[in-house]
């Protein structure tokens, strides 16, 4: 069955409309879409086109933007209520959205050069539409750019015996040496350590980069001993959607994902909480170009 996930976070961008200035569980409000707290972020990304922080970044600067040009409001005031630690981090945030500080915004009706300004700028559309805030849904990407080159697919992978070292800090840091100690162990096993995969445990718009988990696994016998470093554990298969690529830069990573997850959400495929992975094919490590599948877990 296909899941509309529009549909599904509609309760949750309610919600967050009337309490963006508010802490928020991500339990709660995952729980709302009915949706996992493991896939949230990443489904939230793909249907609205924003992080969860962009989107509630941005309801707080238009609210405070409103309040500024309609209001004789506190700028340290406005900041602090909507989760600015300063005047000075919030007149940061606000000039990279609208072009200028709050201060400027304020003076406007002394300036007719910032009046003008402002007209021209982000602001001004963003005031001109308060009104019709809430007649328009939220923007839905998943028919944007229907040419895509990439390809996803759906295959199921077999539940088995993986041997992995855990790498904890940000994502991307420590992996050869890590790759290094696990391809000697498996030598002096007479094991392969091809077709190496990369489990992600977290992920990092809520967990501290210096928290963040990374399996570093290959395939091993189930009745493999584990020894010193290396760990082993249960890799539970299952069905999984991937898309393949050649990946020449690191920056490239994060764009692999973020279509797999546009293309998940387009086809209505239910995500399930097992953890996502990249299983590497090859690997150059002079030229660090790889040939990898990633893998997002699905209910079919």
């Amino acid at each position: 069955m296909r899941t509309d996930y529009l549909q599904r976070l509609k309760p949750v961008i309610r919600y967050l409309e009337q309490n963006f200035n508010q802490p928020l569980n991500l339990p709660e409000v995952a729980a709302k879409a009915n949706i996992s707290p493991y896939h949230f972020h990443r489904i939230f990304k793909a249907v609205t086109n924003e992080t969860l922080a962009e989107y509630l970044r941005r309801l707080r600067l238009e609210r405070i933007a409103t309040d500024l040009f309609y209001k004789q409001v506190s700028i340290t005031e406005l900041a602090l209520e909507n989760g600015f630690s300063s005047s000075q981090s919030l007149a940061k945030a606000f000039k990279q959205r609208f072009g200028l500080t709050p201060s400027e915004l304020r003076e406007c009706e002394s300036n007719e050069k910032l009046c003008q300004l402002m007209r021209n700028s982000k602001i001004g559309h963003t005031l001109r539409n308060i009104g019709n805030a809430n007649q328009s849904e939220t923007p839905y990407h998943g028919d944007i750019d229907q040419q895509r080159r990439v390809t996803m697919e759906t295959t199921t992978i077999e539940a088995g015996t993986l041997a992995y070292i855990r790498v904890t800090g940000p994502y991307g840091q420590g992996y050869e040496e890590a790759m290094k100690h696990l391809c000697t162990w498996a030598g002096a096993k007479g094991f392969s350590c091809e077709n190496a995969i990369f489990i992600y445990h977290d992920n990092p718009e809520i967990t501290p980069d210096e928290k963040c988990r990374t399996d570093i696994c290959f395939r091993v016998p189930a009745d493999t001993q584990a020894s010193g470093r290396v760990e082993l554990q249960v890799f539970p298969g299952g069905s999984y959607a991937y898309i393949r690529q050649t990946v020449k830069q690191m920056n490239e990573y994060g764009q692999a994902w973020s279509e797999l997850m546009k293309l998940v959400v387009d086809t209505g495929l239910e995500s399930d909480e097992r953890p996502c992975f990249e299983l590497y094919h090859s690997f150059d490590p002079q030229t660090y170009v790889s040939d990898v599948s990633f893998c997002t877990a699905v209910k079919i």
